[in-house]
């Protein structure tokens, strides 16, 4: 039977048997089913847990409905006038001229069959499955730091941080380069790299977990070759400031000390260095005699 044709159109989306749908979407993503020739294609439709089905019909198409078998019903097909469906309308006296489109959102997991009540008997049925979501685990490596330069040999500590997804996170591997140098398989996350010579390094963290799916978290280091700590001419540049200069490799640590006797000395700044020569100056010098002392400080 003819339906009376439907005045008020629920947004036409065109004719097409594409079906679309991301792994992960952010807002959901969309399936988009064809009813062509008395039929739904795909007739099968695989999403996840928030994602919504578009069915559309063009011209030419016979009057058709996307009426689930459910029961209860997993959604109500429009009724004629474009208002909610009833459950007494979710058959022959409810059909769609074309063109056409209708739109569920599928908020649960479950499998929903569906028909269209007119065409039901020569095949034009269809399903839905919903699933959960797969989501890879996570891994952040959380030491030491993007960017961060060390002196050679340099011996770093990899520290990394792994939650789950949708299944458990079972190991953890570090590479250095394409240099595999362990697998961690529980937490505290933890590899040593040793006697790193002079030169730029891909850091690298690979999570896995027990339903298969894998992560990667990669990080650069640089290991340079240190400057020989030279200090420059020492000057009072005002009373009780004492002043020198050093030279010093930009981005590695260095200390300065103070002692009166050369045996016991006492820190009085510790700063990563930004320049070469880099300036110090002792605000609190007296008239006392005291000797200064600069060290690079070894690798974190």
């Amino acid at each position: 039977m003819k339906a009376i044709k439907n005045l008020i159109r629920l947004g036409f989306m065109g004719v097409g048997a594409s079906f679309i749908l991301s792994s992960i979407p952010a807002k959901g993503a969309v399936a988009k089913v064809s009813v062509v020739n008395d039929s739904f294609s795909p007739a099968e439709s695989n999403i996840h847990v928030g994602d919504e089905v578009i069915w559309t019909w063009g011209n030419n198409s016979e009057d058709h409905n996307v009426v689930s078998t459910a029961a209860p019903f997993a959604w109500l097909f429009p009724s004629p006038s474009g208002s909610q469906g009833t459950t007494g309308n979710q058959n022959n006296s409810n059909l769609r001229d074309n063109p056409f489109s209708f739109t569920n959102t599928f908020n649960s997991t479950g499998t929903f069959p569906y028909e269209c009540t007119e065409h039901a008997a020569i095949g034009m049925v269809g399903t839905i499955n919903v699933t959960t979501p797969v989501v890879p685990p996570t891994v952040t490596i959380t030491a030491p730091a993007s960017g961060a330069e060390f002196s050679a040999p340099a011996t770093l500590t990899i520290q990394a941080s792994a939650s789950d997804g949708s299944g458990v996170v079972t190991n953890v591997h570090f590479l250095v380069d394409s240099t595999v140098l362990t697998g961690t398989e529980a937490a505290p996350f933890v590899a040593t790299a040793n006697d790193l010579a002079a030169g730029n390094y891909t850091l690298t963290a690979i999570a896995s977990a027990n339903d298969g799916l894998t992560v990667t978290n990669s990080i650069t280091v640089s290991v340079v070759t240190p400057t020989p700590v030279v200090t420059g001419t020492p000057a009072f540049d005002a009373p009780g400031n004492f002043q020198f200069s050093y030279s010093a490799t930009i981005g590695l640590t260095y200390v300065v000390q103070a002692s009166t006797n050369l045996l016991d000395w006492t820190a009085l700044a510790t700063n990563t260095a930004t320049a070469s020569p880099e300036i110090f100056t002792d605000t609190n010098a007296g008239n006392n005699a005291a000797f200064y002392r600069v060290e690079q400080l070894p690798n974190p």
